[in-house]
């Protein structure tokens, strides 16, 4: 993964619900990146348990291809996962430890495609952990990244609870985070993004400064 930029915090940002609503919209018109997210959703809820191997690579595959994971090997990660006991029970809890279980395969940190798995078994207790979104977080309230789950979900519910955002779910927190993140880079004159956020981003500027203002 892409070392993770460390901006400079310059004090706490209220994010506001309206915000929230702003990534959402623009989310929405991002047509491959909802069909990704549609096509793990289908498919992970229609098989939610990791007892099958084939089944369990299928799930591993989905999230490389669609997701752009950079797996080096996908059936030493999905033979990795089969193996981990009470996997499916700690997926339903929603505990931390499955997370960190996934990603800690053949002596690599897979934190980014663990999280990912994790979500979307349970999308309620999972969120993504992602360069972008982690760019936020620092940019925002000074989250410090130690690549590690927990340490992750910490700084997703320190911002929840500073903007008074605790009835909004990973999902959405997630969206917002990660296009501001994306936004940061953009403003900073990158284009190195995926192309699609990056053409939307060039016929929707003042849609996507909404995020910041």
């Amino acid at each position: 993964m892409a070392k993770i930029i460390k901006l400079p915090f310059i004090g706490f940002i209220m994010i506001s619900e309206g915000k929230i609503n702003t990534a959402k919209e623009i989310y929405s018109k991002l047509r491959k990146w909802n069909v990704a997210n549609s096509t793990l959703t289908n498919y992970f809820n229609k098989n939610p348990k990791n007892d099958n191997a084939d089944i369990v690579l299928i799930k591993v595959i989905l999230i490389d291809s669609l997701y752009k994971s950079n797996l080096k090997n996908q059936i030493d990660v999905a033979e990795h996962i089969i193996k981990i006991k009470n996997l499916d029970e700690l997926l339903k809890q929603g505990s931390p430890l499955a997370v960190e279980k996934i990603s800690n395969c053949v002596g690599k940190n897979l934190l980014s495609f663990a999280s990912k798995f994790g979500h979307f078994h349970n999308k309620n207790k999972y969120p993504i952990y992602d360069k972008y979104v982690c760019i936020a977080l620092n940019k925002l309230n000074g989250w410090k990244d130690n690549r590690t789950f927990s340490n992750f979900l910490e700084g997703i519910e320190k911002f929840r609870k500073e903007n008074s955002l605790t009835g909004v779910n990973f999902e959405d927190i997630d969206k917002y985070l990660w296009l501001y993140g994306l936004l940061l880079r953009l403003n900073s004159g990158k284009k190195d993004v995926n192309k699609e956020i990056y053409t939307f981003y060039m016929d929707n500027k003042l849609k996507f400064e909404r995020l910041l203002n």
